[in-house]
């Protein structure tokens, strides 16, 4: 471990020959459900290797057949790494029917 000193041109103090501790870093990540894309910002993907338009629309919240139609992919089997795809925006996506209650 490579400690660092502290030091001052003239400074004899002890203090200032001690070694400082480390320094710690922290990076943290904010998810927040629900975003919505501002009006007139668009979103763009480059598709990786083992990418599948399923998991891609699951990333971003959309639909497999929003990906489909927004950037006319005939064969969504066959979807080559290295392509870069528009995410259509404005898609909510529902996981359950809502329920209703009668009065």
């Amino acid at each position: 471990m490579l400690a660092v000193v502290a030091g001052a041109c003239g400074t004899t103090d002890k203090a200032s020959k001690e070694p400082l501790p480390p320094i710690r870093t922290t990076t943290s990540t904010t998810t927040i459900p629900g975003t919505t894309i501002p009006e007139g910002i668009r979103q763009f993907y480059k598709i990786k290797p083992g990418d599948t338009l399923g998991s891609i629309a699951a990333g971003f919240g959309v639909t497999i057949q929003s990906l489909i139609d927004a950037n006319n992919i005939e064969n969504p089997d066959n979807v080559p790494a290295g392509l870069t795809i528009e995410i259509p925006s404005g898609i909510v996506l529902i996981d359950e029917i809502p329920t209703t209650t009668e009065g």
